[in-house]
């Protein structure tokens, strides 16, 4: 199997970090450099609209009025190249709080603008008034700083430190060395006193260039220890862009994560936090709001038997099962991985991820199937670690049975998901099977692709104009889709829709078939005049023969890519037309055929074009059989779809005899 660049690795004891000699900027708060305020535009990346100069954190140990707290002092500069980064003069950061006096608290904000005026480096000091503390909603609190006379040229300085009760997190806020904008320095620092062990865990594309570890005295209020003094320098980090059918680009940020693992303090406690995945998978057996609930099926018995009697093959029972469970519980729209109460989750007919199919689980269980849950990461989530049991890396489960060998999922969250179909959000890589003897590691994957079908029989008539029939099928993912489209808007506005959609089209008649079917294809059918893909030039046609369907660009339009391209299920897209040719015309020019195909078998582009009588036959079929393409599938899949483009566009010309 291939492996993708993403650089993961994990660092757990000092004596696995290194130390390397690095000549550092000599950069000081309130004190900037000429050539930085004249800065006209960043030679690394001309298209950049501002570069962080420096981007510093120092993160420690405090011991306040019996509290613990972890001490966090932050300092940044920013060059503004460009107006459309004026934004970035406004500094936002959320406080937390954890209740009883317990929260974050922000202070020491400092900061200075500097600007050239009469070629001279004018410096404008942060003033206390433009420090906003807006008010707390819940638990959340937003200080915003303006930074005085922002305007394209300025460098900004600013500074503030955060203070962090131990009891709302024990674990340092994440650094990420990259932003939106490149970022010339990044420098983080760290000291651990022994009393805490951390695993640190760093994810990303990018080196660094000194990753330095040293042993040494640290005080943490009246106690003196040991510890560990960490430091991580990256230079020269390009702007962080998402790009294209990225599951979670998050994923691949250059970033650093601490996991506490354990803390021991002197005279007082100690506590193990960290879990290997047999911890975890016992843990979770054994919580009432998990473990617990899938154990308490008596409540469906009644309901079980009610569909073992009516059904006898078992595909049909699980579907039956599914089904009940999306027709009476409504899912919130939440992602979960527990419930309190199934039964009355059933009684309330309302219910999040964890509560539906949890309660799916349990059903299937008094059926007597052997249905366990797979806890699993969402897409926009992140993926989880699989070296390492994570718990806050898991937010979602689904229902689990082997099904003639292998592994079977099913989700009853939404009606219109088919039998063993999951929701795009779960196709993120890999789940935990949570079960008393086969716990393991579960590739989230579907049977089900995304079909769409569409034929035309138009026919070019006398006045030149172009009708007939036109009509899109859509099944699987595509199918599930449009359902969800259809059943939200309801027919008139769905179609009111493809009428804004498509402004030129003329539409006669319109027919949805299957709008409500879970198992059939939905298909959309016009009786349609299509004047924009047919011109006329004197003596000369021009027909557009793909319609609305080209692909009029390529996705793909960087040389190179960073990150896999992850287009979550396998895609399937045919296109077939037949046109009706006037009479007294002939084919002056028609695009070639082409078939080509990606490499080790991961899809296939064909187009071809035939002529019988006066009946011309066009048909497109786009396969990409990967759900998942590697970095060094990049320049052949852009190629591809460059192909695609240029078949698409291509015009066929008619000329009168």
């Amino acid at each position: 199997m291939k492996k993708t660049a993403l650089l993961l690795w994990l660092v757990c004891c000092a004596n696995l970090l290194y130390a390397q000699k690095v000549d550092l900027p000599s950069i000081y708060f309130g004190e900037v450099n000429f050539s930085d305020v004249e800065m006209k535009y960043y030679d690394k990346d001309s298209t950049a609209d501002a570069v962080v100069l420096y981007d510093y954190g120092n993160t420690s140990f405090e011991l306040k009025s019996g509290m613990i707290y972890i001490h966090f002092v932050y300092y940044g500069r920013i060059k503004i190249l460009k107006k459309s980064a004026l934004s970035l003069g406004t500094i936002s950061r959320v406080l937390v709080s954890g209740g009883y006096g317990r929260e974050q608290i922000m202070s020491k904000i400092d900061g200075f603008t500097y600007n050239i005026e009469n070629g001279e480096v004018k410096k404008e000091k942060l003033t206390k008034e433009s420090i906003f503390i807006e008010k707390r909603v819940g638990d959340y609190q937003n200080v915003k700083i303006t930074m005085p006379k922002v305007k394209e040229g300025s460098v900004i300085d600013y500074t503030y430190t955060i203070d962090t009760p131990f009891s709302i997190s024990g674990n340092p806020a994440t650094w990420t060395f990259q932003a939106e904008r490149p970022v010339l320095w990044s420098i983080y620092e760290i000291s651990i006193p022994s009393y805490f062990t951390y695993r640190i865990l760093m994810s990303g594309y990018l080196d660094l260039i000194a990753n330095e570890s040293k042993d040494v005295s640290l005080s943490i209020g009246a106690f003196n220890t040991t510890g560990t003094y960490q430091k991580f320098v990256m230079k020269d980090a390009p702007a962080f862009r998402s790009e294209p059918f990225t599951a979670n680009i998050g994923d691949y940020l250059s970033k650093i994560d601490f996991e506490l693992t354990s803390v021991v303090w002197p005279t007082m406690f100690s506590r193990i936090y960290a879990l290997d995945y047999s911890s975890l998978n016992r843990n979770m057996l054994d919580k009432e709001i998990f473990g617990g609930q899938i154990e308490k099926t008596g409540f469906l018995k009644s309901i079980a038997k009610e569909i073992k009697a009516k059904y006898t093959d078992s595909t049909d029972r699980l579907k039956a099962a599914c089904e009940y469970i999306q027709k009476n519980v409504k899912w919130d729209e939440n992602f979960s991985l527990y419930s309190n109460n199934l039964k009355k989750v059933l009684e309330s007919h309302k219910g999040d991820a964890g509560d539906i199919n949890l309660l799916l689980i349990a059903l299937l269980r008094e059926m007597g199937f052997d249905a366990n849950p797979v806890i699993l990461s969402t897409r926009g989530h992140g993926k989880i670690h699989e070296q390492y049991a994570l718990m806050k890396k898991f937010n979602y489960v689904v229902a689990h049975i082997e099904k003639n060998g292998k592994d079977f999922l099913m989700d009853a969250t939404d009606e219109y998901l088919k039998l063993g179909m999951l929701p795009i959000n779960c196709l993120n890589g890999k789940g935990w099977l949570v079960h008393p003897t086969n716990a393991r590691f579960v590739t989230i994957t579907t049977p089900e692709r995304d079909l769409r079908f569409v034929k035309a029989n138009m026919v070019i008539d006398e006045d030149s104009e172009l009708k007939g029939d036109f009509s899109k099928s859509y099944g699987g993912y595509g199918g599930w889709s449009a359902k969800k489209e259809f059943k939200n808007k309801g027919q008139e506005k769905y179609l009111e829709d493809v009428k804004k959609e498509n402004a030129t089209w003329v539409i006669e008649k319109a027919d949805y078939i299957n709008a409500s079917d879970l198992e059939a294809p939905m298909e959309a059918q016009y009786q349609v005049v299509l004047n924009e893909y047919l011109t006329r030039a004197g003596n000369i046609l021009y027909l557009k023969p793909m319609l609305s369907e080209a692909h009029k660009e390529n996705l793909f339009k960087t040389k190179e890519r960073l990150y896999p391209i992850d287009f979550a299920f396998v895609k399937d897209e045919t296109f077939i037309a037949n046109y009706e040719l006037p009479k007294d015309y002939s084919i002056a020019e028609m695009p070639k055929n082409v078939s080509i195909s990606l490499p080790e078998n991961g899809g296939k582009f064909t187009y071809l074009i035939a002529v019988k009588g006066n009946i011309l036959t066009v048909n497109s079929r786009i396969q990409l059989r990967k759900p998942l393409y590697y970095v060094e599938d990049y320049p052949s899949l852009r190629e591809f779809f460059d192909k695609i483009v240029e078949k698409h566009n291509e015009q066929i010309v008619l000329k009168k005899n």
